[in-house]
């Protein structure tokens, strides 16, 4: 079943000026209104095994329990989106730890996900680990998820500022992943959509190169330009020293299935 929900997207990815290779991954499904962004790690090669696997998963798994649910748009399916999600993750993490298993060559490896689906006039946000989703709104930058990782956790008891934790040696351990555990905590929210939102995926490699004022900056000057958008952040993530591999989704909000209508018409 198509999404409803109307909107442009643009993604650019690249490895860096410090990697030999790309260990990001993305998917980008119009019809369904879903966005993926995974950023693999492991042995030479193995991370982007592991992200590119993730991302094709759980979009393949989300497309068939989408497909399969009666009436899928409907009001009362309102936690379904959330399912969809965490099945999908969890299906992508058994799948990961398989290979992983049975490679010798790919031990160890997993990836970080931010899978977003747009549903209704809703917008599903599940993640695993530190790649993260931005809603621009106004004029204004927000993070909508919260990092797995060390870090943040300081961050969260008070240990370190949030300034401070800018210069920090462990700001790339993270605490869930995709591979890591056979048990996997999927972290889902929802967010009310708005015509002209655009939401940004992204990878660790953009924002620990760039901070959130110099991004901000940079979507209000080429918002209206999503291809330029994503390439400018990338470039300039490369000129701050590009020291991992650095991916950017974009997507803007043009109409909205709406809810409200839907719940007009079955009351009547």
């Amino acid at each position: 079943m198509p999404s409803q929900t109307k909107f442009d997207f643009a993604s650019h990815t690249d490895k860096g000026l410090v990697r030999s290779h790309n260990e990001d991954a993305i998917a980008i499904c119009p019809n369904e209104g879903l966005l993926i962004l995974a950023d693999g790690m492991g042995g030479y090669n193995a991370g982007e095994v592991a992200s590119q696997m993730s991302v094709e998963i759980v979009a393949q798994r989300i497309k068939e329990l989408r497909s399969s649910t009666w009436f899928p748009n409907m009001p009362w399916q309102s936690s379904a989106p959330t399912r969809w999600i965490k099945d999908a993750v969890t299906e992508a993490n058994t799948k990961v730890i398989d290979q992983a298993n049975q490679n010798p060559e790919n031990f160890g490896m997993g990836t970080t996900i931010v899978v977003a689906l747009c549903y209704l006039d809703r917008l599903v946000i599940g993640h695993v680990g530190d790649s993260r989703a931005y809603r621009f709104r106004g004029g204004a930058l927000e993070l909508i998820t919260h990092d797995h990782s060390v870090l943040q956790s300081q961050i969260d008891a008070g240990l370190i500022s949030p300034s401070e934790a800018q210069f920090s040696p462990i700001k790339n351990l993270i605490t869930r992943a995709v591979g890591s555990s056979d048990e996997i905590d999927v972290e889902v929210h929802e967010h009310d959509m708005q015509p002209d939102d655009l939401y940004m995926l992204c990878s660790d490699g953009l924002t620990d190169m760039l901070d959130h004022a110099q991004i901000q900056l940079i979507l209000r000057e080429l918002a209206n330009d999503l291809d330029t958008c994503c390439k400018t952040l990338v470039y300039l993530a490369n000129r701050q020293g590009g020291l991992d591999n650095i991916s950017v989704v974009l997507f803007r909000v043009k109409e909205l299935h709406e809810r409200r209508f839907m719940e007009y018409i079955f009351a009547s």
